[in-house]
């Protein structure tokens, strides 16, 4: 696990580093453009829901109803953990935004988004939240193999979803998004160590 945290870092600094260099900002907009041209009526109503999936109108109700649920589990270090990472990822990829001050693409977006475009902030929360959330639930819940694997692929697919919706869109460019992805993995995996350590000292006490 130790070696896909360096991995994402890593990637995060290269998409931080090249998204300014001619070469890679041109492939940035080649993928921008690609999609712009390929946009369908049926796939744009899609792409919006998918979009939708990975704001804070689908997250936090989807948060609040899994930490009901945890807390009637008893599972209150879950519950309060997948808060924090809730409001803190978020805080995170604004700070970040507000650190690289990118510019979202000016071309035919299908509708216009609000503040900076690196990381995407989609991408960066869905990746690290419903990461989270998969996680919690393989723990407590699913103990078949699987359909723990059924899960993960599920989860992987709608969290690649939310960033190739917001490139479809028009609103991110494809270093945002990669970006954002590594970045809410990096988070995912550091509040998946807090879990364990913290459950591991309340087992002890």
């Amino acid at each position: 696990m130790m070696i896909m945290v360096v991995v994402a870092l890593l990637l995060f600094c290269f998409c931080a580093m090249v998204y300014s260099v001619e070469f890679f900002s041109t492939i940035d907009v080649n993928v921008t453009l690609f999609f712009e041209q390929v946009r369908l009526p049926l796939a744009t109503d899609l792409f919006l829901f998918v979009s939708d999936i990975g704001s804070i109108k689908y997250a936090l109700p989807i948060c609040i109803g899994v930490a009901i649920f945890l807390l009637y589990k008893r599972k209150w270090i879950d519950a309060v953990l997948l808060f924090i990472l809730f409001f803190t990822v978020r805080q995170m990829n604004y700070l970040l935004k507000e650190l690289f001050l990118r510019e979202r693409p000016t071309y035919d977006a299908v509708y216009q988004a609000t503040h900076y475009s690196f990381p995407s902030g989609h991408s960066m929360n869905s990746a690290a939240i419903y990461g989270f959330l998969c996680y919690l639930i393989l723990s407590h819940f699913i103990k078949r193999e699987n359909q723990k694997l059924l899960a993960i692929t599920m989860t992987i697919c709608l969290v690649m979803l939310i960033g190739v919706s917001r490139i479809y869109l028009g609103v991110h460019y494809l270093t945002d998004v990669l970006a954002g992805w590594s970045a809410g993995f990096v988070w995912f995996m550091l509040f998946r160590t807090i879990r364990i350590r913290t459950t591991m000292l309340v087992t002890k006490s």
